[in-house]
């Protein structure tokens, strides 16, 4: 019996599609320096890589499966950043990672932390500050809604304990066409759609030493293309995700990709 044919992957596309498909979700802001930027209209307390999902594991490393309908593109690609009086933003980007994230364990716990703008890490290993890691007992790392399981903020004590003794994982795996290390991530050339592209992004943990520490069984999955926008989703060993090749943001024939609406900034002093 034929085995059925996979969906292609969706045509290559521009900036735009970030405007279009997320401004429902949440407003644009022209931020100095950036350009666009997105502020979701999500729960008060949100954290990028922690609220309304859970870590995978798949074929391209520790991948974040987000229940947002709009979380194909914003923890895909691009980076967060905290601002006071703003909370947590979004900066698009053209590179598809299974997650733009951090890896670091203290003890028996695991860590992660967003990756800021214009941070290159293949420079180099980069620490994010204290207040941008969530922590979790290893034997929660895989589980749904994993934010109920990380260690809050509030609790000074441990949290300065967990973060004092961090070691920043050095992960080195094989993935796609073929590597080039550059310390503590993977250089990655893969071919979408035939457009080459060279990304670099930190896979995590090793996921025999998760299973190890934690004392659990991790499912291995495997990234199938979505056709449409939307929340990612596990069927069997597979996860089904959306990402289209993304064209650097550039002026088409027509115009530069832009919001149709955007909110001027306004500087918040904090207090």
């Amino acid at each position: 019996m034929a085995q059925p044919v996979p969906p292609p992957p969706p045509p290559a596309s521009s900036y735009q599609v970030f405007y279009d498909e997320l401004s429902p979700y949440g407003t644009w802001i022209d931020y100095p320096d950036y350009g666009y930027v997105w502020r979701p209209n999500a729960e008060p307390d949100f954290r990028p890589y922690a609220t309304n999902g859970q870590w995978a594991y798949s074929d391209a490393g520790w991948t974040w499966v987000s229940n947002y309908p709009w979380g194909w593109a914003a923890f895909h690609y691009g980076r967060w950043f905290y601002e006071d009086g703003y909370g947590w933003l979004w900066m698009p980007g053209h590179e598809w990672a299974p997650a733009w994230v951090t890896w670091g364990r203290s003890g028996n716990y695991y860590g992660w932390a967003p990756i800021a703008p214009k941070v290159d890490i293949s420079a180099g290993s980069w620490t994010p500050p204290d207040n941008s890691w969530n922590f979790v007992p290893a034997e929660h790392i895989t589980k749904p809604n994993v934010v109920n399981y990380v260690v809050v903020h509030d609790n000074t004590t441990v949290i300065n304990n967990i973060t004092k003794n961090v070691t920043i994982i050095n992960n080195v795996t094989n993935n796609h066409v073929t590597n080039n290390v550059t310390n503590n991530v993977t250089n990655n050339i893969t071919n979408n759609n035939n457009h080459i592209t060279n990304v670099v992004y930190n896979k995590g943990p090793e996921v025999n030493e998760v299973e190890n520490v934690a004392n659990i069984k991790v499912q291995r999955l495997v990234i199938n293309e979505n056709t449409k926008p939307g929340a990612s989703s596990v069927t069997n060993n597979n996860l089904f995700v959306y990402r289209p090749v993304i064209k650097q943001n550039e002026a088409t024939d027509k115009a530069k990709p832009a919001p149709q609406k955007v909110e001027t900034y306004k500087q918040h002093n904090g207090n």
